[in-house]
C-alpha cells in the first residue's frame, strides 16, 4: 500500500511512534492511502482471490463469513472510490 503520512488523518498513529506504524494500517479506510494503478490492481486481484475462495464448498463457515465480509469491504472500497471490480470495467478516474 502506498501511504502519504500526515499524522492528522493517519489512522495508523501511535503516540510512541513517529510516522506510520504498518501493523497498525487500515487502508481501507484511511485517507492516507494513495491509488496507484498498482494498488488498483492489487486489490482487484485480492477480490478476485476472495471471491474464488468463496465458491468452495468445503470452507469453514467462520472463516466464510470473515471472507464475504472482506470482500464487501474491499467491494465498497472501490465502488466509494469509483473503481470498477475489473480492469475493463467501464470508466474509472484516473488514479495513477
Amino acid at each position: 500500500m502506498t501511504c502519504v503520512y500526515n499524522p492528522d488523518r493517519a489512522l495508523c498513529r501511535r503516540a510512541e511512534t513517529y510516522g506510520p506504524s504498518l501493523q497498525h494500517c487500515q487502508p481501507l479506510a484511511c485517507r492516507n492511502v494513495a491509488l496507484t494503478t498498482s494498488n488498483i490492481d492489487a486489490f482487484r486481484r485480492w477480490l478476485l482471490q476472495m471471491e474464488e475462495r468463496l465458491d468452495d464448498p468445503t470452507i469453514a463457515p467462520y472463516l466464510r463469513g470473515r471472507l464475504a465480509q472482506r470482500r464487501d469491504e474491499v467491494a465498497q472500497f472501490l465502488a466509494d472510490n469509483d473503481i470498477p471490480k475489473e480492469a475493463n470495467g467501464g470508466a474509472a478516474n484516473d488514479h495513477g
